[in-house]
């Protein structure tokens, strides 16, 4: 028998995905990439994706990879799976999708949920969770399609993630990992199980048994079918593992399995993630603690929801002038911007921005702002103020968080589309005042995936060993002490300060013009 040196990862994001193969020293050996149809609104604040196009560009980008592999197959372990999280559909018995996919993005509510039966209410208030379950009732996706969509929710047998979902398509199982559960599911975050009340899946406007069994994330969830491999191309037989979801596969994917260490993930949502084996909640949600793509252990997550996607409103909005140089020069748009940032000082020259663009979680009435506007300003100015403003929060938010644990972070590690901007980086290791490494790939989530497959068909024999044969750091950025003293005086005299005197503005703002609505 062959030995395992190889491992598959597939990496289904909101806007595209990947199909790697890793070798056991974690290089990309060959990779394939494919753009996912971009989500579409039949009405304001939806957002949907076509299940149809997850898998025929799942199914693109195996094909196109097994064609680059030129390893001998029997030396490929198995493959790893991680999604976007928060994304479901509803599948019939035979794992047919009925409807488009929900996903995380969408912001439509229940107006007027009906009300919990009597003794549902008393046992949450029992709970002392009769706020969150308020919450719950209003924002739950799955009670939505049960009160807009009842031929959809009859027909429903399983409401499934995209990961379960994949599973299901290429093992013929309804399987998924208790790592990819994040937000508005009835699972007990604290047990890494789901709910055993009937109850708690009602205030959902869920049944038991519409959910997939859940297996820790190292786990062998079944093996690719001859029918699966004859529209994918992967070898029949191969094991299937799910490890966590894209945040938490990153986390692994870099590295961080211990608490001292923050994974900040530039991607579409900006995060700081914090590897933790003991459990922790935030009752007013100023951070979330998910399970972790390692079994029984979390990860808090410091959640800025319209993170690096504030570069691509600005890029879109304000650099259509670097759009076309970076096309010229055959670049990315991002490089053109670094390059125009690079001179400008720390602090903007004045210019602070807070990334709420999207209201925060424990606030409604947060809003967006950029103050301390002069004539020096530019385009390019706007642009590092977005960097320095997406540093300041996650500061903020992991503040927070130290103060609740006495945890201290020692090192940053940094992923995501945006850990390419050299000035990104720079920026998150001054504000911060620690060293912030860029990992030497940066697949990181593909990267994490693949260590959960390879731990759980056996290619290693445990998680330490893994990460310390596929992970590794590339370009370490040091604190500048000049920088950090700047940007201190800005944080505490003034980014700590700017919401709290906005605040009673943005009230007057909904108040007149109705949104958001009470």
């Amino acid at each position: 028998m062959a030995d395992k040196n190889y491992v598959i990862a597939l990496d289904s994001g909101t806007q595209s995905v990947r199909a790697v193969l890793f070798d056991r020293a974690g290089g990309v050996v060959a990779l394939a990439q494919a753009p996912h149809e971009p989500y579409f609104s039949v009405n304001p604040g939806w957002a949907e994706q076509s299940p149809d196009d997850y898998w025929s560009k799942l199914c693109r980008v195996t094909n196109e990879l097994m064609k680059k592999v030129t390893v001998d197959l029997r030396e490929i372990a198995g493959i790893g799976i991680t999604t976007q999280r928060g994304t479901f559909v509803p599948v019939d018995r035979q794992g047919t999708a009925l409807r488009p996919a929900i996903i995380w993005l969408d912001e439509r509510i229940n107006e007027n949920p009906p009300p919990l039966s009597m003794a549902a209410r008393a046992v949450f208030a029992i709970a002392g969770q009769s706020s969150a379950i308020e919450y719950v009732r209003k924002h739950s996706k799955f009670l939505w399609v049960k009160n807009n969509e009842p031929g959809v929710y009859a027909k429903a047998y399983k409401f499934m993630q995209i990961s379960g979902w994949f599973v299901q398509r290429l093992t013929g199982e309804f399987k998924d990992s208790v790592g990819m559960v994040t937000g508005l599911w009835p699972l007990d975050y604290k047990k890494l199980e789901w709910h055993a009340l009937r109850l708690a899946h009602n205030a959902f406007g869920l049944e038991p048994e519409h959910m997939v069994d859940l297996f820790p994330p190292d786990t062998v969830l079944g093996r690719v079918t001859a029918a699966a491999s004859a529209e994918t191309g992967l070898p029949a037989g191969l094991p299937v593992v799910v490890g966590a979801g894209d945040k938490q596969s990153e986390v692994l994917g870099a590295g961080a399995i211990e608490p001292g260490i923050g994974v900040i993930s530039y991607g579409t949502a900006t995060c700081m993630e914090i590897f933790t084996r003991k459990y922790l909640n935030d009752r007013a949600l100023r951070f979330f603690t998910w399970p972790a793509a390692l079994p029984g252990t979390w990860d808090i997550e410091l959640f800025i929801h319209r993170g690096f996607w504030m570069v691509t409103w600005f890029k879109e909005e304000f650099g259509h002038r670097e759009g076309i140089e970076a096309e010229k020069r055959g670049i990315a748009p991002e490089a053109v911007f670094d390059e125009r940032v690079r001179d400008i000082p720390p602090g903007s020259m004045g210019l602070m921005l807070q990334p709420y663009w999207s209201p925060m979680v424990s606030n409604k009435y947060a809003k967006g702002s950029i103050i301390g506007f002069g004539d020096v300003h530019t385009r390019a100015h706007i642009y590092r103020a977005i960097l320095e403003g997406l540093g300041y929060e996650l500061r903020r938010l992991y503040e927070i968080y130290q103060a609740r644990t006495g945890v201290t972070l020692k090192e940053l590690r940094v992923g995501g589309g945006g850990s390419k901007s050299d000035v990104a980086v720079q920026i998150a290791a001054d504000i911060f005042n620690l060293p912030a490494a860029r990992m030497a790939t940066h697949e990181i989530c593909g990267l994490g995936a693949a260590i959960d497959a390879a731990v759980g068909t056996g290619m290693f024999s445990s998680f330490d060993e893994a990460v310390a044969s596929m992970v590794k750091k590339g370009r370490v950025f040091e604190p500048n002490p000049a920088s950090h003293r700047v940007y201190e005086d800005l944080y505490q005299g003034a980014y700590l300060k700017t919401y709290g005197a906005l605040e009673p503005l943005y009230k007057k703002i909904a108040a007149a013009t109705g949104y958001p609505p009470e």
